[in-house]
């Protein structure tokens, strides 16, 4: 894989399979300009290699909160999440998602999986959150393997998303593993229709789920 350096992003990774970024160079860039620069920015390299474009991250952890929180939600047409078999053997499947901008497509290459617990809570915390916290689950869809979609929430049914994302994650039993994941989603969304960003979405999902966890444990 040969090295480039981009003006804005730096270091830039071409391969056979066109241009990849790392998600872990990108999140001092993101806070350093505003969310319409940033996405400028995205659709420049889209424009500029071919309408493709890979962000990567090598862990089960990604922060993609960091990436997703700069870029504009008027500007995103839709995002699909869908499996991969390319990225770890030691799994069934990792999941990725695709962000389709003006001037292409931004894929998401990460470890995501949920072959256990740990790994099923890492979904819900750095992939379906932040998707929900950005008010873009209502854009969202998932693709299956075999290239059909449908909406990742509808009518607020969570207990459906919860089921289709562990599902073509080719675990499906992880829907009995937690009852909170529910929770979670209901407490994003609620505070991503508030339209808050950065860390004040944060700070108001956490106060959200702790008085909503404490008002269930009555």
């Amino acid at each position: 894989m040969r090295t480039k350096e981009d003006f804005f992003f730096g270091k830039a990774y071409q391969g056979s399979k066109g241009i990849t970024l790392q998600l872990s160079d990108m999140e001092s860039l993101a806070e350093k300009v505003s969310d319409n620069f940033f996405t400028a920015q995205l659709n420049r390299m889209l424009q500029e290699h071919g309408g493709r474009l890979t962000i990567a991250d090598e862990s089960s952890l990604p922060h993609f909160w960091g990436l997703i929180d700069k870029i504009d939600i008027e500007q995103v047409g839709f995002v699909e999440i869908y499996a991969r078999y390319d990225v770890n053997d030691s799994v069934n499947a990792t999941l990725a998602c695709d962000i389709v901008l003006l001037h292409g497509v931004i894929s998401i290459k990460t470890h995501w999986c949920a072959y256990k617990e740990i790994r099923v809570g890492e979904i819900i915390s750095t992939l379906l959150v932040p998707l929900h916290l950005k008010a873009l689950q209502n854009k969202t869809h998932i693709r299956w393997d075999n290239g059909t979609t449908e909406p990742l929430l509808w009518n607020d049914d969570y207990q459906t998303e919860l089921e289709n994302v562990f599902l073509l994650a080719n675990y499906p039993s992880a829907i009995n593993r937690d009852r909170s994941y529910k929770v979670d989603l209901e407490c994003a969304t609620d505070v991503g229709r508030r339209g808050f960003s950065s860390e004040q979405a944060w700070d108001a999902y956490h106060e959200l789920r702790t008085e909503r966890c404490a008002g269930n444990s009555l």
